[in-house]
């Protein structure tokens, strides 16, 4: 197993731990993102291409996810919608 996977696999269980302890939403979202975007290396890096772009889509789905829990945590502190 190569570091990369290595450095996938801890962050995805940190995240998940950490979740565990209340973080919020939006870095649970961004660790999600940057354990699919370490895999995605990994798997483009071996040449296993389909694998490659499932993992950097999720990669996007949760780095979208992340930046929209950011956004609506922010108008959330303002007293907006």
């Amino acid at each position: 197993m190569s570091l990369l996977s290595w450095a996938a696999i801890a962050v995805g269980v940190i995240a998940v731990i950490a979740m565990g302890f209340g973080l919020p939403d939006s870095w649970f979202c961004a660790l999600l993102a940057l354990t699919c975007m370490l895999g995605g290396a990994d798997a483009a890096y071996r040449e296993l291409k389909v694998w490659a772009v499932a993992f950097l889509t999720g990669g996007l789905v949760f780095t979208a996810a992340a930046v929209w829990s950011a956004l609506r945590s922010g108008r959330a502190g303002r007293g907006g919608t």
